[in-house]
């Protein structure tokens, strides 16, 4: 299991990730599915690809308010 603070290499390269400290509760993807996805083993979610509308990026910014860890971040416009 990854317990890392750092962002886990299987995110899409963008401004929002999600950290090695992530559980895999589901939460963040019931939120915004078309952005987050479950590991291939099934132990962590990140973040499959980045915004494309506002919708997604609504969405995801829910999935980072309803994360229990706290484990999905934002580093701002890249």
């Amino acid at each position: 299991m990854i317990t890392s603070t750092e962002r886990i290499r299987a995110n899409a390269w963008g401004r929002y990730y999600v950290t090695g400290e992530c559980n895999a509760c589901g939460v963040c993807a019931a939120c915004a599915p078309d952005n987050i996805a479950p590991s291939w083993d099934g132990t962590y979610y990140a973040v499959a690809c980045q915004p494309a509308s506002d919708r997604e990026e609504w969405e995801l910014r829910d999935a980072m308010a309803a994360c229990p860890l706290h484990c999905i971040h934002d580093d701002g416009d890249l």
